[in-house]
């Protein structure tokens, strides 16, 4: 079954182009015009939203924090201004992605493809089956089939890119990953240095993820070098390095 797509803008124009583009692509598509209009058409049959934030009665930042409320549906920002204060407090609100406009439609249609391919929990395509399935450090729990994080048996909610940052970050547990590993293999684009993205998912997950009980921090920021998923007090690079926090706003 193709999957299905929530398109809200404003402009005709775009919703129109966009949908004879995504149809072509072999997508079922929906059309919202504004933002009451989308919270009213969204349920549980859309796979992912394409999401304006300029938009009048209630902008694309209002329409996403009520969705992230109760649902971790993947959201793409389209955005006509290329400023990091729009871009940053869309991703501290949950969206997985943003792309500017005027967007070119294969690099919107890469960026579609690679985050439904991140949601979708189907093991049988070129997916390691050697990959650790629980990971059990101090009282955090995640499970990757179930898509499921806990912490001292209480349910943590997370957007499907936070996850997948999370899950790449175990799968190094220990041990130093890249912002461009990270960037390519949960984005699914090159890592771009003035980019926040990537800062500002694991900023996310830094505020959602409980205290540990042995007091350790969950990740370590590595100046120049990337992250560090802290696994006990005996991985190598935990001492003499500051945990540095990226500013992003």
């Amino acid at each position: 079954m193709s999957s299905k797509l929530l398109i809200v803008d404003d402009d005709p124009e775009i919703t129109l182009l966009l949908r004879e583009l995504l149809e072509l692509e072999g997508y079922q598509v929906e059309i919202a015009n504004n933002g009451i209009q989308a919270l009213k058409k969204f349920d549980s049959t859309i796979d992912l939203i394409l999401l304006d934030i300029m938009m009048p009665e209630m902008n694309g930042l209002s329409v996403l924090s009520q969705l992230r409320v109760k649902f971790t549906v993947p959201v793409i920002f389209l955005t006509a201004k290329d400023t990091d204060s729009d871009k940053v407090i869309g991703l501290e609100l949950g969206a997985d992605d943003y792309i500017l406009k005027p967007f070119n439609d294969r690099e919107l249609i890469a960026r579609i493809n690679a985050l439904l391919r991140r949601t979708r929990w189907d093991t049988s395509e070129n997916d390691a089956t050697d990959k650790q399935d629980q990971y059990t450090i101090d009282k955090l729990s995640v499970n990757r089939k179930q898509q499921s994080v806990f912490f001292d048996n209480k349910y943590i909610e997370l957007t499907g890119t936070e996850f997948q940052v999370l899950l790449k970050l175990l799968e190094h547990g220990g041990k130093i990953i890249t912002r461009d590993i990270l960037s390519e293999s949960v984005l699914g684009k090159e890592f771009i240095p003035l980019a926040r993205s990537i800062d500002v998912h694991v900023s996310n997950l830094r505020k959602k993820l409980p205290p540990r009980s042995d007091g350790l921090p969950w990740i370590k920021t590595l100046r120049s070098k990337g992250y560090l998923f802290v696994v006990d007090q005996n991985d190598d690079l935990l001492q003499g390095e500051d945990n540095i926090e990226m500013k992003i706003r």
